[in-house]
């Protein structure tokens, strides 16, 4: 244990002269890596057993997010639109997030009328990757691109979870593809989405064949029946009069 101590020690003092703080610390780290691998730091190039090095944190990373103690982890979130539509949601291991293509009415056709509170998949449900996430502690932050033949930007959207509820309260447009900032100037909104996990839908985690994550999701889900807006309260009244 001593030796290995000393030689991390010697590795660091090593590559004290690096240009960065975060070039350091992962200097470090490789250090460690290879100290419990038994392999000499000193010894070896810079890049022997790197993508090693690389393979073990992104695994590393992974397991982290997937035993999280607030977001589930490739599983299904609920989001009720209006009474009688939802979304599914999932969040991947590869912090991800992949949303159902569209609404899904609960019209005995995709998804069953409820029955004792409960709603049943009738036949497979895909939902596909919309966007990345970033989470910490139980603050998730979302990000979808947008793209137009003359503009691209990043569709932020910010929220808390607890009780296996996640609370979206703010959105915005962000920066790039490698900050989860807000631009310049652009202004946060507020906003008021809930997605609800249902341990009883299953996803099946599937790559296509352009290496994007998507799921296939089974089951059935409890139902929490929303108040009809206005709206579909104009559009029941007129289905009254006409028959």
């Amino acid at each position: 244990m001593r030796n290995r101590l000393v030689i991390i020690c010697l590795f660091f003092i090593l590559f004290s002269c690096g240009p960065s703080k975060k070039s350091k610390e992962n200097k470090i780290a490789y250090a460690k890596y290879l100290a419990s691998r038994n392999i000499d730091p000193i010894k070896v190039n810079d890049l022997d057993y790197y993508d090693d090095f690389f393979e073990y944190k992104k695994e590393k990373k992974k397991q982290a997010l997937i035993n999280n103690p607030y977001l589930r982890v490739n599983q299904v979130y609920v989001h009720y639109i209006n009474s009688k539509s939802v979304e599914f949601s999932v969040y991947s291991d590869k912090e991800t997030f992949c949303l159902s293509t569209f609404d899904l009415d609960i019209d005995g056709q995709i998804l069953s009328f409820p029955e004792n509170g409960i709603v049943k998949v009738i036949r497979p449900i895909r939902v596909e990757d919309f966007g990345d996430f970033e989470l910490t502690g139980n603050i998730l932050k979302t990000r979808k691109r947008s793209k137009t033949p003359f503009n691209e930007w990043y569709d932020y959207v910010n929220g808390s979870i607890k009780n296996d509820t996640i609370h979206f309260t703010e959105k915005y447009v962000g920066t790039n593809l490698y900050k989860f900032k807000k631009k310049g100037v652009a202004k946060a909104r507020k906003t008021d989405l809930k997605e609800i996990y249902q341990p009883n839908l299953k996803a099946e985690k599937h790559v296509n064949e352009y290496g994007l994550i998507y799921f296939t999701v089974t089951g059935e889900f409890k139902f929490v029946k929303q108040k009809d807006t206005d709206e579909e309260k104009m559009f029941m009244l007129m289905d009254k009069i006409k028959y």
